[in-house]
């Protein structure tokens, strides 16, 4: 069972390879809420750091509908996923497994990044891409919404 208090920090991971910025955004949010997950990413302690999480969130879901936007697999944006990862999945992980949540979330995050890709191609070619960006966006905030609930009340 003390596994079990793990999966957050590893789905999170999952979040993190859709959207880099949507899971440090839904952590700040909880905390402004007065939601207490296990703990938080590194420069979240302030008001300010928590509404600049927010805000960077929010502008990579608008971003992200830009055909500029770049490619979530270049070695620049599986970086950046797998660092918003390790930091959300340490933040989500129970006391004293910090390193081993935000590894998990790492691991997931690239993996999740390639099949997104792909996930989100062929909805294009479904639905078009406007449409397929937005039902990604909500599968994605809402995924991750359920993560960092889960991880306060697992870790309680």
């Amino acid at each position: 069972m003390r596994h079990l208090n793990l999966l957050p920090s590893l789905a999170i991971g999952a979040v993190a390879g859709s959207r880099s910025m949507t899971p440090g955004a839904l952590i700040a949010g909880a905390a402004l809420t007065g939601l207490k997950t296990p703990g938080r990413p590194a420069g979240m302690g302030s008001r300010v750091g928590k509404v600049l999480a927010l805000v960077m969130g929010l502008g990579e879901l608008l971003g992200d509908k830009q055909p500029s936007a770049p490619d979530r697999t270049e070695p620049g944006a599986l970086m950046a996923r797998a660092l918003s990862a390790c930091m959300a999945g340490m933040a989500l992980a129970p006391p004293g497994r910090e390193r081993l949540g935000g590894l998990l979330a790492m691991a997931a995050a690239v993996p999740s990044a390639f099949l997104g890709l792909k996930a989100r191609s062929r909805c294009t070619e479904a639905v078009g891409p406007v449409k397929s960006a937005v039902i990604e966006d909500v599968v994605v905030v809402l995924g991750g919404l359920a993560c960092v609930i889960s991880a306060a009340r697992i870790n309680r």
